[in-house]
């Protein structure tokens, strides 16, 4: 049996927390807590991947090591340290040198995932509520170092190869020692409707090495990124946490175009500002097809929330989410056993609709929060009732076959639906549907009309 590996991460103020880990044959072993305190112990046997007889597969013990170099690594990534015989190997790291490349465990802020609305309304009648567009894109750093400018993404990987013209529009802008933090967006034209952000799209260019990155470009099979500015976490060095959102914005937004206002060939610009409030931003975003807003206190001051060390974004107050949301009655035709003290019976649910223009069954996605023990208990009885099963994976569910008028109906929240194949994300159980006939449940797609319209009759 091998000895065991002890990591830390160490935090100002407060015990230092505690991550072993050590490989038996086949198994390995983790623990976890606070110094000096009662560890939680786990175990997992990986077992052998891929076929036999072929180059991808890998036996047990090598597997298992494969698990375990890996998890080291997330744990690395986090911010913790090894220790041997209680003596660091690493010092911890705690600030930005420019004069090197960002560490793997910095990472900016994140918004909060929503807002109660009487804070809101405050923000807005005080005019300090900056509304800008929720770009359906992903995060990457541009960081000015000493020998010039880079890009990295969430993960702090460099990916400045991916981005050249980019770096290029960069060259002669802010001083050396600055952070700015925006969205990769990808603009796809729509006959007869506003451009599409897709995701799908953005997320192979930045997802490839360089090499192929440029050639998806090349090629004409994906735009070339546009990168949307939204924020600075540093200027000349210095940490900007203790600078309002309006005061770090004016180091900004006159370097850049406004994004509705670049011109060909502009691959770098500003986030927009839009004139909405908080009682109109919602029919705002649903009439574009957007995803939602952000909006920022213009007066907020992040504070140590505005990033960290350990891998892991904080949410600073004055930064919130805005996303429209829908309500849906789905049929469930199956569920999926729950963890914790739900792991012997159903934590969430698989869900279908009719498709209106075909008139089949299709996969609407699921639902996995809402639910009370209350609720739970009532969902056990209506899956034995409808003879439906609960699986293990979600793949279990997605291979069955629904096209039949087997399970019963709930309402659902959800945020939006995905292109192309109209799931419903971030699915909320609402309640029960036992008034209402499974055939009725056809998807509605909403445009911006329909859900305007939908307002309208429920006012009436």
């Amino acid at each position: 049996m091998t000895t065991w590996q002890e990591f830390r991460f160490v935090r100002d103020g407060s015990t230092p927390l505690v991550w072993m880990i050590q490989q038996d044959g086949e198994s390995y072993s983790t623990k976890h807590g606070i110094l000096d305190g009662k560890l939680q112990l786990n175990t997992d046997t990986p077992g052998p991947k891929g076929k036999e007889d072929t180059k991808a597969y890998m036996n047990a013990v090598d597997n298992c090591a494969f698990h375990v170099s890996r998890e080291i690594r997330k744990k690395t990534e986090a911010g913790y340290i090894e220790y041997i015989n209680g003596v660091p190997q690493q010092k911890r790291i705690t600030k930005i040198a420019f004069d090197t490349h960002l560490p793997k465990v910095f990472t900016g802020y994140k918004p909060q995932q929503n807002i109660d609305h009487l804070k809101l309304k405050r923000i807005c009648e005080g005019g300090r509520a900056r509304y800008s567009r929720k770009m359906n894109g992903m995060c990457h750093y541009a960081v000015h170092q000493s020998w010039g400018w880079e890009i990295y993404s969430r993960r702090m990987d460099k990916v400045s190869g991916n981005f050249p013209l980019h770096i290029e529009a960069l060259k002669g802008k802010f001083p050396v020692g600055t952070i700015l933090v925006g969205e990769m967006v990808c603009m796809i034209e729509r006959d007869g409707d506003d451009p599409l952000d897709d995701l799908n799209t953005v997320a192979r260019i930045c997802r490839s090495d360089a090499e192929k990155a440029r050639n998806l470009v090349k090629w004409g099979e994906v735009p070339e990124p546009n990168y949307i500015v939204f924020d600075m976490l540093y200027y000349d060095g210095m940490p900007l946490s203790q600078t309002s959102y309006d005061k770090r914005s004016a180091l900004w937004r006159g370097e850049f175009p406004e994004f509705r206002e670049r011109k060909d060939g502009d691959v770098i610009a500003a986030v927009d500002f839009y004139d909405v409030k908080h009682d109109t931003w919602e029919e705002y975003a649903v009439e574009r097809e957007w995803e939602g807003f952000v909006v920022t206190d213009g007066n907020s001051v992040p504070g140590d929330k505005f990033f960290s060390f350990n891998g892991k974004a904080k949410r600073p107050n004055g930064h919130h989410k805005l996303k429209p949301v829908f309500e849906a009655d789905v049929v469930v035709f199956a569920a999926k056993y729950g963890t914790g003290k739900r792991k012997d019976g159903a934590g969430s649910v698989f869900c279908k609709q009719i498709d209106p223009n075909t008139g089949k069954w299709f996969y609407t996605g699921g639902a996995g929060s809402g639910f009370t023990d209350e609720t739970l208990a009532e969902l056990q009885v209506m899956l034995k009732k409808h003879d439906l099963p609960i699986v293990k994976k979600d793949t279990d569910a997605e291979k069955m076959n629904i096209q039949n008028d087997k399970g019963f109906v709930i309402a659902i929240e959800y945020g939006d639906r995905t292109p192309g194949k109209n799931k419903c994300q971030f699915g909320v159980f609402k309640r029960f549907r036992n008034d209402k006939p499974k055939e009725e449940c056809e998807a509605e797609w909403y445009s911006s009309k329909a859900k305007v319209e939908l307002d309208f009759l429920k006012e009436d």
